[in-house]
């Protein structure tokens, strides 16, 4: 029996037989997207984008994308964040800080992964004197530019996954992550937040954090952030969003509780590609389409399951409704060394990679196009099996897979064929020349704001910022919404205060310190609605105890958030230091000027 052809017989009966089953109460149990329904294009940008791949955050072709996934976020423990576990690829830990230092939060909170790339580099057309700046400030004006934009923090990843089992295994951490998820939203402008956790209950990192009842607290985790959203969403006059990446194998099905997840979250992205990599000795297919009957004679892991058709099958006879499952497709190639000449390279012994574009063994698509289909001694064949492209240069048996134009129209035909919500990818920066995200946008139809409603318009406040501060005081100004406030309620720390202008001064402030403020607006009828939190500090104070800080020494060694004075001024550790002379650093350095001394 051909199955692929069996289902695409089989879905218009199932979408009308869906149409005639309700639930007793006339409301309609749809588990596939309606045609009118727009394809979501959600891509993931990587932090770390703005470093040596010098791909900005304002490169991003928003007109064709309808959601950015911000890669990562961490959690906080203890402390610290990160993952010191050797085979990670970034075996480091950092101690919790946010856009204006060190922090102290509960364990399971949601911390910045990358404070200075995050919120603190100035890029073109910045102050130094902005509270967010960074790839944040980049996102939101990506926003403004492109109304129907909407951005999610992705916490977790590969890296970053070790905490998820302790953060989920008790109730009070399990809040604590739920309630920073709502701070973080509110304070960096996002629109939701993405749960990357690779993976519960086995799997990932081998010093990961796992035990048996992730399976369980996998989901209280999520309803927690769900219940929590959704409360700052009525606050806030918008509706937060809660979306996980999904393993693709058949044991991340065994240890999930998938239908019950697709009911708290609003989409799953699954994670469609590495299926094959350098970490083997036989090439194979990055993200193939279907399975490919010539691997069984192959040393390939599972090619029965690892292809983009038997995953997304797992988790719909999982209970995940097709309406609720995006597809992840690959922005770039793997490849090998040495693959043996039968069959092109393709599932032959090969040796380890050599070559990539940041790394060995991975190619961004834009490089692949600019360097090696059909160029410098490599040649591209196609399996119109799997229906994905690959290329083989008999000179050195090396051997690429990947994705373009061709593979991509078989698999947007695959989520239209199947009623599925659209298309993730991995990520953004792999195509500089914008070849796969067009032929994306066009495959899946996408237009800016194509179905989308217009949200109601938000009661809070807007556009809060400082527009004086001084030692002991910061004076706030902000927008009213359209509607008539009785009150504005300014909150910081333990401290609240009443006004009913719009713009307050607050005193008897610390010098140097950092404050974050919330302005809520308060109506006739008792609700409140909050804008988005602002952290302002103060300056120092001349010759007052803000400059008692020890004197800078060149042969010791400072951590994020520890002051010194030299030369007449005071300055802050934004991370690790030593021998680096504050005041010799730049703005993008390592010192922060937080005002003069006496």
């Amino acid at each position: 029996m051909d199955w692929k052809r069996l289902r695409k017989l089989l879905t218009p009966l199932f979408v009308v037989i869906l149409l005639l089953v309700s639930d007793g109460g006339g409301q309609v149990n749809a588990a596939t997207k309606s045609d009118d329904d727009p394809y979501k294009i959600v891509a993931y940008y990587p932090s770390w984008g703005a470093y040596g791949r010098d791909f900005q955050v304002w490169e991003i072709d928003a007109s064709k994308v309808s959601h950015i996934n911000y890669a990562f976020a961490n959690i906080c423990w203890d402390g610290r964040h990160g993952n010191p576990d050797p085979a990670s690829p970034n075996p480091q830990t950092w101690s919790c800080q946010d856009e204006n230092g060190v922090i102290d939060v509960p364990n399971g909170s949601i911390v910045m992964g990358d404070p200075w790339i995050d919120a603190q580099k100035s890029n073109p057309g910045d102050t130094w004197d902005e509270p967010i700046r960074g790839n944040f400030k980049q996102l939101q004006k990506l926003k403004e530019e492109h109304p129907h934009l909407k951005t999610l923090i992705s916490v977790g990843g590969w890296s970053w996954s070790n905490r998820f089992s302790d953060v989920a295994a008790t109730k009070e951490t399990r809040e604590n992550f739920a309630n920073s998820a709502v701070d973080f939203v509110r304070q960096y402008g996002f629109d939701g937040v993405d749960i990357d956790w690779e993976y519960p209950v086995s799997g990932g990192l081998p010093g990961n954090s796992r035990r048996p009842e992730d399976k369980e607290n996998h989901l209280l985790l999520l309803q927690e952030v769900r219940n929590k959203l959704n409360e700052a969403g009525q606050e806030d006059g918008k509706e937060y969003l809660v979306t996980i990446a999904s393993g693709a194998s058949s044991e991340y099905v065994e240890n999930n509780k998938l239908a019950e997840i697709a009911e708290v979250v609003d989409w799953i992205n699954i994670m469609t590609y590495d299926f094959n990599g350098g970490w083997q000795n036989t090439s194979g297919h990055n993200a193939p389409l279907y399975f490919d009957p010539a691997t069984a004679d192959s040393e390939l892991p599972t090619p029965e399951q690892f292809n983009v058709e038997s995953a997304v099958e797992g988790h719909l006879q999982a209970g995940v409704p097709g309406n609720k499952l995006v597809v992840g497709m690959p922005f770039y190639g793997r490849g090998w060394m040495n693959c043996e000449e039968a069959n092109y390279g393709e599932y032959q012994h090969c040796s380890p990679p050599q070559d990539g574009t940041w790394e060995n063994g991975i190619f961004d698509f834009s490089d692949l196009e600019d360097n090696y289909v059909n160029k410098n001694g490599y040649q591209r064949y196609w399996n119109d099996v799997a229906k994905v492209p690959f290329l083989y240069n008999a000179a050195n048996g090396g051997f690429i897979t990947y994705d373009d134009v061709e593979s991509f129209q078989h698999k947007t035909d695959f989520i239209k064929d199947n009623h599925l919500a659209g298309s993730m990818f991995w990520e953004v920066s792999g195509d500089r020349n914008g070849t796969l995200l067009t032929a994306l946008a066009e495959q899946l139809d996408f237009k800016p704001g194509k179905g989308q409603h217009p949200e109601e318009p938000s009661l809070a406040p807007r556009d809060i910022r400082a527009v004086d501060v001084t030692s002991t005081s910061i004076t706030l100004s902000w927008e009213p919404s359209n509607e008539a406030a009785t009150r504005y309620i300014v909150q910081y720390g333990t401290e609240e205060q009443v006004t009913d202008e719009t713009s307050l001064t607050i005193t008897n402030l610390k010098p140097s310190t950092a404050y974050t403020f919330t302005v809520s607006a308060e109506y006739e009828d008792g609700s409140r609605h909050t804008g988005q939190a602002l952290s302002v500090t103060t300056k120092a104070e001349n010759g007052g105890e803000a400059c008692a800080a020890p004197n800078w020494e060149q042969t010791a060694v400072y951590t994020g958030g520890d002051q010194v004075q030299h030369k007449g001024h005071l300055y802050e550790a934004k991370w690790w230091t030593t021998g680096e002379e504050p005041g010799t650093t730049g703005e993008w350095g390592v010192w922060k000027l937080l005002g003069e001394c006496e």
